[in-house]
């Protein structure tokens, strides 16, 4: 493990580089490294991956990152880098600025003066609405009727009860969720949703605002509270920055694994992004399992190639690569990550 690493907080746009002080990550000095007009927030870190640490750190380091992000907030609009990114040195920084420069900037841009507002909808007493939903025609029903059943046919009773409960909680929800976001999402530039953590809860969404009109944001949330009449609870986080809808991934290859990869598809030491495709469509025509069923070996040689041609897609992304290692090494991709689908 080395110890000239930088822990990559994000992006902002200026030209003026800054010490914030010992903030970061294992108290490292948080630094505002600058290229042309944007920069990145960065600490002094080992240069190790996070997902090695102990969940205790993991999470502790994860609330730092925030609570950094936070702070720039303060003076600039922040375009977050994915939690857990770290880069050898400074020269690799700016060979990140460098390459990503046009994506970074457009992104800045894009996001400037807007901010993240995470709503969370839950019903305010789960057991009341469940009463309700047990007093409706169909399955009150079945509840009387369970009472003059045999005990083996009450088990099946119950269990169709619980479908019919089940289904019905979830008609509830989607109603309101879907009250709320249209609602909601007229005040908004885009919105995603976050997983639902369990019946309690009717909506988990990110909400991407204008920064002024905050305060109109959460008066519509206040005009749907008093709408539902204290039957569902609100809870409003933020101002975010825009973690849903623009985050950066910056990523490596091993040149072992390329290399690998290249080999598995049987490519020459340069090639081009349509011979990759072409090549893949070639071996997944032969080696499918549906042409050899029952073959292990068909079976695991069909799912390598898989997985070597998404890295090799994901490194060959110009006219022509190469696959030197000297090209390799100081190959990177600089790019928004993958964010859930719009509601």
């Amino acid at each position: 493990m080395t110890t000239d690493g930088k822990c990559i907080y994000g992006f902002i746009s200026t030209d003026e580089p800054e010490n914030l002080g010992a903030i970061g990550i294992d108290q490292g000095e948080v630094h505002i490294i600058s290229y042309q007009d944007i920069a990145a927030v960065v600490s002094d870190s080992p240069f190790m991956p996070f997902d090695s640490l102990p969940k205790e750190t993991l999470l502790r380091n994860l609330a730092i990152y925030q609570a950094v992000i936070e702070r720039v907030m303060k003076d600039h609009h922040i375009i977050p880098v994915k939690f857990g990114t770290t880069v050898q040195g400074e020269e690799e920084l700016k060979r990140i600025l460098e390459k990503g420069y046009g994506q970074i900037n457009s992104n800045l841009k894009e996001m400037e003066d807007k901010i993240e507002l995470d709503v969370a909808a839950l019903w305010s007493d789960l057991e009341t609405v469940l009463k309700e939903i047990g007093e409706e025609g169909e399955i009150k029903r079945l509840k009387e009727e369970a009472a003059s059943r045999s005990s083996d046919q009450v088990f099946e009773v119950k269990i169709n009860v619980g479908k019919l409960v089940k289904a019905s909680l979830d008609k509830k929800r989607e109603e309101c969720a879907s009250h709320i976001l249209d609602v909601l999402k007229r005040e908004t530039h885009d919105h995603r949703y976050h997983s639902v953590m369990d019946d309690s809860m009717i909506l988990n969404a990110a909400f991407l605002i204008n920064k002024d009109k905050q305060d109109v944001f959460e008066g519509k949330v206040g005009e749907l509270d008093r709408h539902y009449q204290d039957k569902i609870n609100f809870r409003i986080v933020g101002p975010l920055p825009p973690y849903s809808f623009s985050t950066f991934e910056i990523t490596k290859v091993e040149f072992a694994e390329l290399n690998e990869a290249r080999e598995m598809l049987g490519l020459g030491k340069e090639t081009t992004a349509m011979e990759i495709r072409e090549t893949y469509r070639d071996l997944t025509r032969k080696f499918h399992p549906d042409k050899l069923p029952g073959n292990q070996e068909a079976q695991d040689r069909f799912e390598k190639i898989h997985k070597a041609y998404h890295m090799l897609s994901d490194y060959c992304n110009e006219e022509r690569c190469s696959f030197k290692e000297v090209v390799v090494r100081e190959w990177l991709s600089v790019r928004p990550a993958e964010q859930s689908g719009t509601v």
